[in-house]
């Protein structure tokens, strides 16, 4: 729904709006479908996306790791569709990132977490900071599609009876982070269900105790 939304408000008025709002959407796209930090794709240059290989090259983000990983199939075409509009929009480009913001200019990340904030509002499911236990809840941001890359990715392993030994070494890997145990940390909490299950049973007693 979230991916929807924000599709679905790409304008089409000027060639400048259209790349851009196309741009804004291909980057939380590529944060909820590989699980890439906000920094990543903002980051990427042209010749980083190989459409032969689908393969995005990913260079010294956090803890100086590079990384070259595979994306899924629907994601490759959208990024091919958007190049071949960006080369029929644009005679003579020059802007050197992936996905463009101005003339010669990247985009900003407050400008991703303004659309993401905005999608979530308007799919309602916003919602404020909760701390229940040792566990904190807070507002959903563009790195929560990050956590659910890695959850959903998991559970999905785990339904092709994967072990999760096996599979974190190599959602790590994926995900950039130099031990495994820090992918562990997404996993805290198993699921947008339990999540909500969660948060209901505490509401509940908070209205007991208020009673």
């Amino acid at each position: 729904m979230l991916l929807d939304v924000i599709c679905g408000r790409i304008r089409r008025h000027t060639q400048r709006v259209f790349l851009k709002d196309f741009s804004e959407y291909l980057v939380i796209l590529l944060l909820a479908r590989c699980g890439l930090r906000i920094s990543e794709p903002l980051r990427l240059k042209l010749a980083d996306y190989r459409p032969d290989e689908k393969t995005i090259y990913i260079e010294k983000t956090k803890f100086s790791k590079d990384r070259l990983i595979p994306i899924p199939l629907s994601v490759a075409r959208q990024i091919d569709n958007y190049l071949s509009c960006r080369a029929a929009l644009i005679e003579h480009d020059i802007n050197p990132y992936l996905f463009i913001g101005g003339l010669q200019k990247r985009l900003g990340d407050q400008r991703i977490r303004v659309v993401f904030h905005s999608a979530v509002q308007q799919i309602g499911i916003d919602s404020p900071r909760k701390v229940i236990g040792d566990t904190t809840f807070g507002k959903p941001t563009p790195h929560s599609l990050r956590h659910s890359f890695a959850i959903y990715t998991l559970k999905s392993a785990i339904a092709r009876k994967q072990t999760s030994q096996n599979v974190l070494p190599v959602l790590a890997a994926y995900m950039g982070h130099v031990k495994y145990q820090y992918t562990m940390e997404y996993l805290r909490v198993v699921d947008a269900e339990s999540r909500t299950r969660l948060l209901n049973f505490a509401d509940i007693l908070r209205k007991k105790s208020c009673d």
